[in-house]
């Protein structure tokens, strides 16, 4: 698996990262039949977030993937795990997409959700990982124990962020003397410019933003969690996937075909994100795309739910069979 690496770029990002908060607030929804009842196709409703991690999904629709599987899809976009999770159980959609560590605090209060495949994949470079890296302007500020004291600003506190900057500090023999405060992801940037915090725990396009102002990356990232590891994953209800076996079998193999061939084709990935980012001419081509193997198995989702427990946001492992099994 291969990263390209990230290049500076123009101001102009600052436009782009407007342009793609902005497009995550419309979305494209639509009606779904949610079943396989009838004799079109499958309509399904996926529960996204609009951000470079799910460009296999809008790229395995444009190639006929899933209606080679006889589905319908539309994407609707939400702000959050926080907000697909009660959307994919009360069937406002068949499918959603999260973080892992959301999904097992999720199983672990019994939420009814099941994983089907993994969503996206850290990169194997804990200096180079588009989907989280914590990033600074101090130049003083340059390795893992540098951050002691520091203020650190993630989108959410209590999830994966928090798992991915505690567990490093961890290896790494840091005492957790850091605080960590809430900020918008598009906020961040101007956050760290302004002083007000001293890193920032960031994804693409925003880390190449932040890197176009003068910032550097951190030995933290979701790569210093595992090199590869996987972080994120579709998954759908208990209660759809026991009535819609079927349709859950092929919407998987659809979407594992989908993951395969962004991976082995990143250059039409690249291309799919202008579709529903709205991104500034170049900036696809210059941002570091995530790994999207879709098969995985328990060990490797436990290795990351085990820093889940270390950081003290589930009691066990439990929550892994349980949202593989149920």
């Amino acid at each position: 698996m291969s990263f390209s690496r990230r290049r500076r770029l123009s101001a102009a990002i600052a436009t782009a990262v407007l342009a793609t908060a902005t497009a995550a607030a419309c979305g494209s929804g639509g009606g779904s039949n949610g079943g396989g009842g009838g004799s079109g196709p499958t309509r399904i409703t996926l529960g996204v977030i609009p951000i470079i991690d799910i460009a296999p999904v809008h790229l395995g629709i444009e190639k006929g993937f899933f209606a080679e599987q006889n589905l319908d899809v539309k994407t609707q976009n939400s702000q959050g795990g926080a907000a697909i999770v009660p959307g994919v159980v009360s069937g406002d959609f068949q499918f959603g997409y999260s973080n892992l560590v959301s999904l097992f605090i999720a199983k672990d209060k019994d939420v009814p959700v099941r994983m089907v495949s993994v969503g996206a994949r850290a990169s194997d470079n804990e200096l180079d990982d588009g989907a989280g890296q914590l990033m600074a302007k101090d130049a003083n500020l340059k390795t893992v124990a540098d951050l002691k004291g520091k203020k650190v600003a993630v989108n959410t506190l209590k999830g994966i962020n928090d798992v991915a900057i505690k567990s490093t500090l961890k290896k790494n023999g840091v005492p957790d003397d850091v605080t960590l405060v809430e900020v918008p992801i598009p906020n961040m940037p101007a956050a760290l410019d302004a002083g007000q915090v001293d890193a920032v725990m960031i994804s693409e396009p925003f880390t190449s933003a932040v890197e176009a102002q003068g910032g550097h990356a951190l030995p933290v990232s979701y790569a210093s969690m595992g090199h590869n590891l996987p972080f994120s994953a579709w998954f759908t209800s208990e209660a759809y996937a026991k009535k819609n076996p079927d349709v859950v079998q092929r919407f998987t193999a659809a979407l594992e075909k989908s993951l395969r061939y962004a991976d082995a084709h990143p250059d039409e990935a690249r291309a799919t994100l202008n579709s529903y980012l709205q991104l500034n001419a170049g900036v696809s081509d210059t941002v570091t795309l995530p790994g999207w193997e879709p098969t995985t198995n328990r060990d490797e989702v436990a290795s990351l739910a085990q820093l889940t427990v270390d950081a003290g946001l589930i009691d066990n492992l439990k929550p892994v069979d349980r949202l593989l099994n149920d």
